[in-house]
């Protein structure tokens, strides 16, 4: 069947053909693409430019940007230094442009420092570089860079890169840096949860030089109020600090992260989710778990005290073990400590690779096996401490407990 034309094209071709003039047919097709021109801006939103690297509706600050009227779809930042601290509470997708060989709109603290402007669900307040307040539908960051030098924050206040408080979205290609100073909590990301139950993909980004912990989720302790996607990320912190926190209330997804940190590589105290696939290097403890519910499959982790520490009260009946490769351990080491917990029934902890640790298992319950492999091990499992009162009892002194109950200290 022939698809009849568009009826501004019919008309157009009909005036072609009979005496008016040229200049009629020439107006006409002008407004006919003028009209096809306004559909394509409406369809595609409203873009916002901060700065002059771009022709269009220039904002010489992202804030400015944000809160004009009629709010943007889009804000485009170019590349430069941007001295603010900025507060987001539309659904907006901020981004960093590139423009002569340059690529990085880099947001630093404004003259002066930064100021407190969020209070986090946990009754902490906090002084966040990029804060997305309760917002209706998505915020996306992408291409930029938080500095957090000169915040001039003391008196162990939060310090935030960026913070997104009941607000779901994507980070990518994003880069926290410096948030630390004395006597300050430093986050390079921060999530909070809350009743919108909202979700938040973090991936591809660069988080460094924090004090406290590279990416942080945290939901409610009664309910799981939010749902975190971290991926492809590389954490990194020489000081002792959590690289990547999935707290209460989250349900997450942890995946081929690479992690390098002085204290936690990844601590997972979630409900639900998994923890596959990432590399963690370096860290005192590689993986901790502190609630039965994630899974840990496939994560290479090496160079630490402890790869993997398993803490859930009352042992294992969801989470699982498996697949993991540990090696090198440092000083007296182990590859899992199992704490003297049930690894499930049946066993949910087995198929795991250990190579040149001093204990394989450490801390396992009576009749603890499973199909591992080992490589230069001196002890595979360690069945002993926990028939030792006194061995056990100093365990449960030593033991750990979730990071949030101790943040800060």
């Amino acid at each position: 069947m022939k698809k009849s034309m568009h009826p501004i094209a019919t008309l157009v071709l009909r005036l072609a053909r009979t005496a008016y003039t040229s200049r009629l047919v020439l107006a006409v097709w002008f407004f006919a693409i003028s009209a096809f021109g306004a559909q394509q801006m409406s369809a595609a939103g409203l873009t916002y430019i901060v700065g002059t690297c771009k022709s269009g509706t220039q904002f010489s600050t992202i804030q400015s940007a944000l809160d004009a009227s009629p709010a943007p779809n889009k804000v485009q930042v170019c590349p430069g230094i941007y001295p603010e601290q900025i507060t987001i509470t539309n659904p907006v997708a901020l981004e960093g442009i590139s423009a002569e060989d340059w690529s990085e709109a880099q947001i630093v603290p404004p003259a002066g420092g930064l100021t407190e402007n969020a209070t986090l669900s946990s009754g902490d307040a906090a002084f966040a570089q990029v804060y997305v307040k309760n917002t209706s539908g998505k915020v996306d960051l992408t291409n930029l860079f938080v500095d957090g030098r000169d915040n001039n924050v003391s008196n162990n206040n939060l310090v935030i890169g960026v913070l997104y408080e009941r607000s779901s979205g994507t980070i990518n290609q994003v880069v926290t840096s410096s948030q630390t100073g004395a006597n300050i909590i430093g986050y390079g990301i921060y999530l909070d949860g809350g009743s919108s139950n909202p979700s938040v993909t973090v991936e591809n980004c660069s988080i460094h030089d924090f004090n406290q912990a590279g990416i942080w989720a945290m939901g409610s302790e009664t309910a799981v109020d939010l749902t975190v996607t971290i991926k492809d990320n590389i954490v990194n912190a020489s000081s002792p600090a959590y690289g990547i926190v999935v707290e209460f209330g989250t349900n997450p997804t942890v995946t081929s992260n690479v992690v390098s940190v002085g204290g936690f590589g990844i601590v997972a105290v979630a409900p639900e989710g998994s923890v596959t696939g990432n590399t963690v290097g370096g860290s005192d403890y590689g993986i901790a778990v502190f609630a039965d519910g994630v899974s840990v499959k496939s994560n290479q982790i090496y160079d630490t005290s402890v790869g993997i520490y398993l803490n859930a009260s009352g042992g294992l009946k969801v989470s699982e073990v498996q697949g993991n490769t540990i090696t090198h351990g440092v000083g007296v080491n182990m590859g899992i400590n199992l704490n003297c917990n049930s690894a499930g029934s049946p066993n949910r902890v087995h198929s795991n690779k250990l190579i040149d640790v001093l204990v394989g298992y450490g801390l396992a319950p009576a009749g603890f096996g499973g199909s591992n492999t080992y490589v230069s091990v001196e002890e595979d499992i360690d069945l002993q401490s926990c028939n030792s009162p006194l061995l056990k009892s100093s365990a449960a002194a030593h033991s750990l407990r979730s990071p949030y109950l101790s943040r800060g200290q």
